[in-house]
This record gives structure tokens, sequence and C-alpha cells, in this order.
């Protein structure tokens, strides 16, 4: 018998894991716990949350037009607002394709309200560039200690991750054992990278996830970048660059690929030491649009390649959860998920550079 019994058991570290934990527990009334590891400071960057994307889809666009609002009031109410920063962000394109994705981008992101300027130099040779203006980025250092306050307030459950025993059964329930500690919780969601590659079985992966290697690279300060957040999504690269002038910089790919990506990204600011790095995996999608909902083989709901966006579609992927979603989310969401063959088609978004080595 558990010792405790929860609705939901939301699985991961990441800033959306944890506003969706709090949306259902605030806001739809729900009995939640997470399962995840505790914010670290000396951790580097996994990834960034950012209220734009270099994405096509008007649908899209619509959810991140609705939850960057909601998201940023989430945030001033539980007394997150100075992790909250407006900073107008820069989209690289080099390929054509690319060249091609971000012009359809632009204009789909002007039928949404949102200033989008092309820029006549973007570093690179034969690029183009698109600045976004008025977007809301999260400082990851921040908004995650805000949220983990938030949470204590609202009663919601924590457990580590690491050293648990975590069973998903059949049913979309989870079973969690943590030390003396049973927990049990009627449907278990697995809403970061970490989580997808730890409780996913590799039978249980269908052809729409994939894993690729991710290095981030954090550099000593550095002169100031065109803009604050810089995306090259033929690369696979986002650089984010600090107050303090130190440059985050991620990319897909195996080591010696990523590190080579971002060194193009960075020619401009000559040589510059990098003060740390780290790799890890990451899961996305093979068409490159979001799937919120069942992988094959496993009941529990699986949240997986919202992009830099994840932190902004919480309060719509909440909704989903608890059964409130509104008609618009229902059908955004529905032909998102996963097993639909090429009925995803019609959602797939431009790729960039997806690694060659993507597993799964």
């Amino acid at each position: 018998m558990a010792d405790t019994s929860y609705e939901f058991a939301i699985f991961g570290s990441t800033p959306l894991a944890g506003l969706l934990a709090g949306l259902l527990a605030s806001v739809h009334q729900k009995k939640v716990c997470v399962v995840g590891d505790l914010p670290s400071a000396f951790r580097l960057v996994r990834g960034i949350d950012l209220s734009v994307m270099p994405v096509t889809r008007p649908e899209t666009w619509a959810l991140l037009k609705d939850g960057a609002p909601e998201t940023r009031k989430l945030l001033g109410r539980m007394g997150g607002k100075s992790a909250v920063r407006r900073i107008d962000p820069i989209f690289v394109a080099e390929t054509a394709a690319g060249r091609d994705a971000l012009a359809h981008m632009r204009h789909v992101a002007l039928g949404f309200g949102q200033a989008v300027e092309r820029l006549p130099n973007a570093g690179l040779e034969g690029a183009v560039a698109y600045r976004l203006r008025d977007a809301i980025f999260l400082d990851s250092g921040r908004v995650q200690p805000a949220i983990e306050s938030w949470l204590r307030a609202l009663g919601v459950g924590r457990v580590t991750a690491r050293g648990a025993k975590v069973t998903l059964k059949r049913d979309g329930s989870a079973r969690i054992e943590s030390g003396a500690l049973n927990i049990e919780a009627a449907r278990g969601v697995l809403a970061d990278d970490q989580a997808l590659l730890t409780h996913l079985d590799v039978d249980e992966r269908d052809n729409t996830l994939i894993s690729q290697s991710v290095t981030t690279m954090l550099t000593e300060p550095a002169y100031p970048l065109m803009a604050p957040v810089m995306l090259y999504p033929d690369r696979g690269v986002t650089l984010s660059q600090r107050p303090s002038g130190n440059i985050a910089a991620l990319s897909a790919g195996r080591p010696d690929l990523a590190t080579a990506r971002i060194g193009g990204c960075l020619a401009a600011q000559g040589h510059l030491r990098p003060a740390g790095q780290t790799s890890f995996h990451s899961v996305s999608t093979i068409d490159g649009a979001p799937l919120v909902g069942q992988a094959k083989g496993v009941k529990a709901l699986v949240v997986a390649g919202l992009g830099v966006g994840a932190a902004f579609f919480s309060p719509a992927v909440a909704r989903l959860i608890a059964g409130v979603a509104t008609e618009r989310e229902q059908r955004y969401f529905s032909a998102h998920e996963s097993g639909r063959g090429s009925a995803r088609a019609a959602v797939a978004e431009y790729q960039g550079a997806l690694a060659s080595e993507a597993q799964f």
C-alpha cells in the first residue's frame, strides 16, 4: 500500500516540469508530486526558455501568443518577476532551406502581432537574420528557485530522481519508491529529456522520438553579441549571453562536431577560452513538431519537442493534462500525437541541423 497517493507525478527537472506541476496544483486543484533533481546554480545550462521560436506553423504561434502573457503573469504572482527579461533575439539562417523557412516564419509571426525585422548583416557570409522584438526570456538561475519556492508553498510533493525506483504501469499510473517512501500516482507525465531517456524502454520508442547528443559550452566574458540570444537553426546552435558577458552555447551533435559549430558562430568574437563544457543527450521529434500525448507502448503522458518555447506552452499543456483544454488546444495536441504516421506531416517544422547520429 502506498504511503502517499497523487493524481499526477510530473517527471522532470526543467522549468516546464515545475510549471506544469504548479499549474495543476494551483489552477486545476490536483494533487501532484514532482520527481526530479533539485536545481543547482553550478550546473551548466541544458536549454533556454524563450517566448518566440523559429517555427512556421500558425497554430504553434497562436499557442505561444496566448501562453507568453499567462506564463509572465504566473511568474509575477509566484515572486519570479526578476527572472523575466525582455530581449530582442536574433534567428540566423545560412542554407537555402533555412532562409526560406525563416522568411515564412517572419510572415506568420507578423500575422500574430510579433514585430520582426530583417537584418542586412548576420555576421556570417551568405546568412540572413531576423530580429524579433520584445520577446520574453527566462533567466534559469532565477526562475528555478522561484518555481521551487512556489511548489513548496502549494504543497506539491517532491521526490529526488536519483536513487528512486520508478515503475510505469500499462494503465498510465506510476509507482515511485524512494528510501522508505512508497508513492502511487494515477498518471505519470514524462516532461523532460532525462525523464524520457530514463523511463522509456527501447522497444517503447516509436519512430517519432529521436535522441541526439548535445554539448553545452560556457565561455569566458566576451564582447556583446548582436543580441543576448541568437539561434542558428541550420547549425543547431543556441547562444545566450549573460549580463556578466559569459556566453552559454549549446549545439546539437557529437562533442567534436558541436564544438566546431559553436566555434563558427563565435568566430567574430575572436579567441574565447571555455570556462566549462559538458555533453548530454536530448530528446526531440523526427519532424521537428511537438509531441504531447502517448508514445508507443506506454500510457504515461509524453511531453517532448516543445523546443525553446517549452515554458510558454505550460498553461495549455496543463489544461490538456487536467482535461479542460480549449477546443483549439484539443485540436492542436490531437494533431501532434505520436503514432499517427503520415498525419504528422501536416504539422512538421523546419528541422535545420538534425544530427545524423540521432538515436532511438
